[in-house]
């Protein structure tokens, strides 16, 4: 059975996630992984971004208002729970 790379896996999380909004976008390549929210009215909208540096992840959470958070993960498998964390609270932000 062929494993599916770290950036398959947080695609397949997206798609379970927000497969029925259209107003939410996700870009990866292998440096970072970038989901934001599309709202003409904010230009500075919700956003989640990962970036993939040489010993840990970054990930930054940015609630579109006033909170930001940044979270340092060593391994893949925190890293996939804290975005799994921050996609929740996207969806939250949606469903407003």
């Amino acid at each position: 059975m062929q494993r599916f790379t770290f950036n398959q896996r947080v695609e397949n999380l997206f798609k379970s996630y927000f497969s029925t909004y259209e107003n939410i976008s996700i870009s990866a390549n292998e440096e970072q992984i970038k989901i934001y929210l599309i709202d003409e009215q904010n230009l500075d909208s919700a956003s989640l971004e990962l970036k993939k540096l040489e010993q840990f992840h970054q990930i930054t959470f940015w609630d579109g208002y006033s909170q930001a958070e940044v979270i340092e993960s060593f391994n893949e498998r925190d890293s996939a729970k804290i975005l799994k964390r921050f996609m929740k609270k996207l969806l939250k932000i949606l469903n407003r």
